[in-house]
């Protein structure tokens, strides 16, 4: 073996070893310089280096002869580009040389790609090996390392032309296939292992290894032999990380699970009968991976604690297969969402798309959530009804899904078949709608979910919650509670867990049941009831009476009774702890170890513990107890999710009600305020009739707080009037900048109130100094004026919040604003650039990722204003490259056409 450096002269040509690039069965190929009197060139020297020195010369002759070999592949015609020609072959050092003409590049095993450059990379080799076979030849070596991948620079990979460099085991399929030639155990097709079955040896063998590669290369592994069977599944979720993104994609799964399971067989006759099909295949792989069009899937966890109900799982698919549409129907907390999410884990592979929505109480506001459906190339547009973009995003998702077979699942659905229901259903997909109702009579197929009837199956599902086998006398006492409950899931899946804690023995568990179950529904079955109030009263009563009997802590009561305020796809945890500081990790994994709540990539109750925990009783008192509601509410206006607000707002005017104090009703329709304005979606001054109307809303809603306020005598009053006020104010100048006396009125009380606590600098400075930069620009234009509460927001604002986002939102975008309305393009551009700056000070955290391309956009809208399309056009550009890198993550910032036109573009 040569080391770097090395030189050895045969012929008239000297040859230097600058690199070792790889070592075959038989064969080490290095990069070496060739000088032959006055010309220096590159190439691929490789020398003879047998493992087994018995066989060194017959091996040295076949050796040889390879070379030969690939001069003579060279000269048919199909073969020139796919294989480099050999320009010397030598004897010297004991050993046989053959010195290959070298291009730019290097072989498979050195590059690091991305999975779409691999593929195509794959599709490529596949096609290659396809000229050979054609051409009356087999490779039976391939591999990363005898694969030379060109390249015009380290950055700029060619995709579509591969050179096959090691030819020791290539053999012509006009002659007779001996045993007798070189492969690589790890790639190698099984038959090329086993001595005996060299009969079994052709086409049907690269087809293997070319699987093999695919393999690895997404994988990072080989395969095993579990993975070489026709109905094997393929671990996608532990692919290379890179690759995650495409993977999680139904469509790319099904198609590499249909190339593994044609490819990595273990017996030729199972494997694909051409090299054309392997092409074919790849093709649709490289295509769908460089697609700009999907559906980014956000697809629900499935329980490691699913049990049972394959009867259930078999009639899903039966049904669908005779009826697209299926409503799966059953009392709450039976399982109806964990079958669901076992189905669509079942049949992934199956399905092209698959869409999971979990219904919010709108059916057009759940399709148009960008969190719950992602389409690659569409989001909504800044100042976009939800009606228009419903209308535009049902067609984006009909063009993409085109005639790919697509299942489409709407869980929790509790509303009535409106005419945008009807208009998704009409899509023609498969449809699963979860509801604990039925459909229409005579509209659709219903399947009803009863409880797990094996009992088998059912204290599997115990024992999977007790975390341990159950003793006889559980087993005894289960056997009661099962027939109590009636074999009802979810209270079976609470007592378990609440055992497994500690919390309850089994016999203090029977007797609870026995007092509050449904033995008084005689014989008959729970289900036949539906969700009818006996029914849910009962759930309801059960799940409490099984929480106090855990002498639960008052911090876990309050998270639950917090918690159950969240919509039905619940807050990351993270979130949860930064707004509500009472709640900790401690506490939410206490309660989801028990069972109150899920916590995986959210936090969120299962809705019947929801329903049953709002009717409990607040332990605290009644002004707290509102603050928790504003500060949810607060995080959906964040979200700009009004349907969830409204509900928020039907259990604050509940509690309202039970506790009619002035100071109460201010908060409660302060958060009605914070509905309106919601409505409004970042509309500042009303531009249509339904804005003016909104606006007005919003103003009545803030004088009604406002007046209620005044009139309490609660001591915290003044607190939550100078945020009225301030609300107020905002309302006013957007409504009628004409009322300037008015507002100059509030402002200077205001700034009254606020300067006496002006040595505790609070949020409210900054919305004061805001709300004031405001005045003076739309009410007072004076851009002095203006420009100085801006300096003083934003220096309050460096003080007060902990996130730059929230500088942006609250102040820069604002006082950008401000400035553009005072005819300042180029300092409201100024500001907006250093918003950007900020951004770009997080580079992988996609919020800011996302805020960056929000404010891009901004200035787009600034730039085009005064016509200046060279910076248009650089910042739709850079707009674009965010979108390409971060839309398969969730990130994906619309320009418009118009926008684009106006660019020149």
């Amino acid at each position: 073996m040569l080391e770097k450096g090395n030189s050895l002269s045969a012929d008239g040509r000297e040859y230097t070893i600058l690199e070792t690039l790889g070592r075959g069965a038989n064969t080490i190929a290095y990069l070496a310089e060739c000088r032959h009197g006055e010309l220096v060139t590159k190439c691929i020297l490789k020398e003879f280096s047998p493992r087994d020195p018995e066989d060194a010369q017959s091996g040295k002759e076949r050796f040889i002869a390879s070379g030969k070999t690939q001069n003579a592949i060279r000269q048919r015609s199909l073969l020139n580009n796919q294989t480099p020609p050999v320009s010397h072959i030598f004897e010297a050092n004991g050993t046989a040389y053959i010195d290959v003409v070298c291009f730019g590049g290097t072989t498979l095993d050195r590059l690091s790609l991305s999975l779409p450059q691999y593929m195509a990379i794959c599709r490529t080799i596949a096609r290659t090996a396809g000229c050979y076979h054609r051409s009356g030849y087999l490779c039976l070596d391939l591999k990363p390392e005898n694969i030379f991948i060109l390249q015009n620079s380290p950055d700029d990979t060619i995709t579509q032309l591969v050179e096959f460099i090691d030819f020791d085991s290539i053999r012509d399929t006009r002659s007779s296939i001996s045993n007798v030639f070189s492969y690589t155990r790890e790639w190698a097709a099984p038959e090329q292992l086993d001595p005996y079955s060299a009969g079994r040896v052709g086409k049907a063998s690269d087809i293997y290894t070319i699987g093999e590669i695919v393999f690895y290369l997404l994988f990072g592994r080989h395969s095993t032999d579990s993975e070489h069977r026709g109905f094997s599944e393929y671990p996608f979720d532990e692919c290379v990380a890179a690759y995650r993104r495409y993977t999680e994609r139904p469509d790319i799964q099904s198609l590499f699970t249909r190339l593994f399971r044609g490819t990595i067989r273990s017996s030729p006759s199972n494997r694909f009968r051409d090299i054309e099909e392997v092409v074919r295949l790849l093709d649709s792989i490289t295509a769908e991976l460089e697609r700009k069009d999907h559906v980014i899937p956000i697809l629900p966890a499935v329980s490691p604690d699913f049990v049972g109900r394959d009867e259930e799982l078999r009639l899903i698919s039966e049904k669908l297969r005779s009826n697209r549409v299926l409503y799966v129907t059953g009392i709450g907390g039976i399982g109806k969402t964990t079958l669901i999410k076992k189905y669509i884990s079942r049949c992934m592979t199956d399905c092209d798309v698959i869409v999971y929505l979990e219904y919010d109480g709108d059916i057009k506001h759940t399709f148009c959530d960008d969190m719950q459906l992602q389409l690659s190339t569409v989001s909504r547009q800044d100042g976009e009804s939800t009606d228009d973009y419903f209308t535009r995003k049902l067609s984006h998702f009909r063009r993409i899904c085109g005639d790919r077979k697509v299942l489409f699942v709407v869980d929790n659905f509790s509303g009535k078949l409106t005419k945008e229901m009807s208009r998704i259903i009409d899509c023609g997909y498969d449809t699963i709608i979860a509801s604990r109702s039925r459909p229409p009579k005579n509209s659709f197929e219903v399947l009803e979910v009863g409880p797990i009837s094996s009992d088998k199956e059912l204290f599997r599902l115990i024992e999977l919650d007790l975390g341990r086998a159950a003793t006889k006398e559980e087993k005894l006492c289960f056997n009661d509670i099962i027939d109590l409950v009636q074999r009802h899931t979810l209270v079976i899946e609470l007592i378990a867990r609440q055992i497994s804690a500690g919390r309850l023995d089994i016999r203090k568990a029977r007797e609870l049941i026995r007092r509050n179950g449904f033995s008084r529904f005689s014989g008959e079955k729970i289900g036949n009831y539906k969700d009818g109030e006996e029914v849910y009263d009962t759930l309801s009563a059960i799940i409490s009476a099984l929480f106090d009997a855990g002498d639960v802590s008052e911090t876990a009561r309050l998270t639950l009774k917090i918690l159950a305020l969240l919509d039905v796809r619940g807050l990351e945890e993270e979130l949860v702890i930064r707004f509500y500081p009472m709640i900790s990790k401690d506490v939410i994994s206490g309660l989801s170890a028990e069972g109150w709540l899920f916590s995986d990539s959210r936090v969120h109750l299962h809705p019947v513990i929801a329903e049953t925990v709002r009717n409990w009783l607040w332990k605290t008192d009644d002004v707290t107890v509102m603050e928790h509601h504003k500060q949810m509410t607060d995080i959906y206006v964040g979200m700009a999710n009004h349907v969830h607000i409204k509900e928020i707002l039907r259990e604050a005017a509940e509690f309202t009600k039970r506790h009619p104090r002035h100071l109460i009703k201010g908060m409660y329709y302060d958060m009605c305020g914070c509905y309106y304005d919601t409505l409004l979606d970042g509309a500042y001054c009303p531009e249509t009739p339904e804005e003016e109307k909104l606006v007005n809303k919003l103003c009545k809603m803030q004088f009604r707080a406002i007046e209620e306020t005044e009139r309490s005598s609660d001591s915290r009053k003044t607190n939550y009037l100078i945020k009225y006020y301030l609300s107020l104010a905002s309302c006013m100048i957007r409504t009628d900048p004409g009322m300037r006396g008015d507002v100059k009125e509030i402002l200077d009380m205001l700034h009254d109130l606020i300067n006496k606590y002006e040595h505790e600098l609070c949020d409210d400075h900054c919305y004061y100094f805001m709300v004031s930069a405001w005045y003076y620009t739309l009410c007072e234009p004076d851009i002095r004026k203006t420009l100085r509460y801006i300096d003083k927001a934003e220096k309050a604002a460096g003080k007060l919040f902990k996130t730059d986002l929230e500088i942006i939102d609250i102040v820069i975008i604002p006082a950008a604003n401000c400035l553009l309305y005072h005819g300042r393009i180029s300092s409201s551009a100024g500001k907006i650039t250093e918003a950007v700056s900020l951004c770009k000070k997080y580079p992988g955290m996609l919020p800011y990722i996302d805020k960056q391309a929000e404010l891009l956009n901004i200035l787009i809208d600034i730039y085009t204003e005064i016509n200046d399309q060279e910076k248009c056009r650089r910042f739709i550009k850079e707009i674009d490259r965010i979108n390409e890198k971060y839309s398969d993550m969730g990130i994906y910032r619309e320009v418009s056409e118009e926008k684009r036109k106006n660019a020149g573009l």
